[in-house]
């Protein structure tokens, strides 16, 4: 008789024959990252004081503004209609300009902490194709990013009516609508950038470093420069993610401004996109360790 030695199936002989084997979804990928990110205690930690900050900050511009009026002697419910939509968009957007770094930051933990606590050997022992990965944490950051910007336009906006009744009429306005839109939008892009940032450095710091830097610091080198009468540097610091901040909360209004409202959006989708893109590439290229 003819021994023979006995050889354990694999696993894609066992699932041969009760059908096909198991893959691994792109749902699945974004679905397990946002339950890993949503357990992060940093995470958590910068949502709370993103919420508490531009709520203070919209309570404070709220009495300052309405203050105004009386000292002015303004009769707030005779205001014209631009006068009302400013006032909401500067309530409920004035924060975004001053808590993109918060979003900066809060892009920066979404990859760099997986990083600094070796939790990226697992992320891709459980998702080896890197691409999807990749771009699971940029779908759950993005909207985590514009859900808290929403809520963050939303509280702005019940802040200022609370504040001053007679601007309720004006919520539903395009301007004030658009300004929303473009603070969601620019704080969501920052999440990214700082993403991007973050994926390519592979450092905390050094993600929080360049946010900083870009939307913070340059702006001030760019002040510098102005004095020295050159052309192109006004032009050039329009482009700058604070800048098209502030573009984009005044809203789709016809001031002639350069860049417009829709070019601003496009500016600082840009601006997300290619430290996203190179952060991809050295994900790819790099090993993890």
């Amino acid at each position: 008789m003819t021994s023979s030695t006995y050889t354990p199936p694999t696993t894609r002989q066992t699932f041969a024959g009760s059908g096909s084997a198991p893959k691994l979804s792109f749902g699945g990928v974004v679905k397990s990252e946002r339950i890993k990110l949503s357990s992060l205690r940093s995470i958590r930690t910068t949502l709370l004081i993103t919420l508490l900050a531009s709520a203070g900050l919209s309570l404070l511009s709220a009495w300052a503004m309405k203050s105004s009026f009386s000292y002015e002697g303004l009769d707030v419910s005779a205001l014209p209609v631009d006068a009302l939509q400013s006032y909401l968009l500067t309530v409920s957007t004035f924060a975004s300009p001053f808590l993109a770094l918060i979003f900066g930051v809060l892009g920066v933990f979404v990859i760099s902490s997986e990083y600094s606590s070796g939790m990226i050997l697992s992320s891709l022992a459980a998702v080896p194709r890197r691409t999807p990965m990749y771009f699971g944490k940029a779908i759950v950051l993005a909207a985590i990013a514009a859900v808290t910007a929403l809520v963050l336009v939303l509280v702005g906006l019940a802040i200022g009516i609370a504040f001053l009744p007679a601007a309720a009429g004006e919520v539903f306005s395009g301007t004030v609508l658009t300004g929303a839109l473009g603070a969601i939008v620019y704080l969501a892009c920052v999440a990214l950038l700082g993403f991007g940032f973050a994926a390519v450095l592979r450092s905390t710091a050094g993600g929080i470093a360049l946010v900083a830097g870009l939307i913070f610091v340059l702006p001030i080198g760019f002040q510098f420069l102005s004095m020295t009468g050159w052309e192109w540097v006004p032009t050039v610091s329009q482009y700058l993610p604070m800048s098209l901040g502030s573009t984009l909360s005044m809203g789709d209004v016809a001031t002639g401004s350069d860049p417009t409202y829709w070019v601003a959006m496009l500016a600082i989708a840009l601006w997300a996109a290619v430290p996203s893109t190179l952060g991809l590439a050295v994900l790819k290229s790099r090993d993890a360790k």
